[in-house]
């Protein structure tokens, strides 16, 4: 499967996952291995100090981070996460861009990394995950 039909299914595919709609998550470019999106820090997700709340910079980096595992099936698999750890480091407002990166894949658990920052690029949290592909529906 190219690049581009990679990027094409896996932006009809988030366009399935209502939460990921209503954060209004976007694909900005897929490779095998890696994802990198973003989302705009809207009022509703804010803290009361007016910067991204730590759920919204989480669930942005659930998502970048699944997605980099998605990325190396053929056909795409569903894939769970099993376990995420992210440390906040710091907070932003605007636009949020998260890259996520495949550290190692086995048949079926994907261990991935990756990282959320600001606009000016300022690290806003690290994340670290595992992750598990369900073998496609027959």
């Amino acid at each position: 499967m190219s690049d581009q039909a990679v990027s094409q299914e896996m932006g009809e595919f988030i366009q399935k996952i209502p939460f990921s709609q209503h954060l209004g998550i976007r694909i900005d470019t897929l490779e095998k291995g890696i994802a990198r999106l973003s989302m705009t820090i809207k009022p509703e997700f804010m803290t009361s100090w007016g910067t991204a709340h730590g759920g919204s910079i989480l669930a942005l980096l659930d998502v970048t981070l699944s997605m980099s595992a998605r990325t190396l099936y053929d056909p795409p698999r569903s894939v769970m996460t099993i376990d995420l750890s992210t440390q906040f480091i710091g907070t932003t407002t605007g636009v949020l861009r998260a890259e996520g990166r495949v550290m190692k894949a086995g048949q079926t658990t994907i261990f991935c990394e990756g990282e959320a920052r600001s606009e000016s690029g300022e690290l806003v949290a690290k994340a670290i995950g595992t992750f598990r592909a369900r073998h496609p529906k027959a």
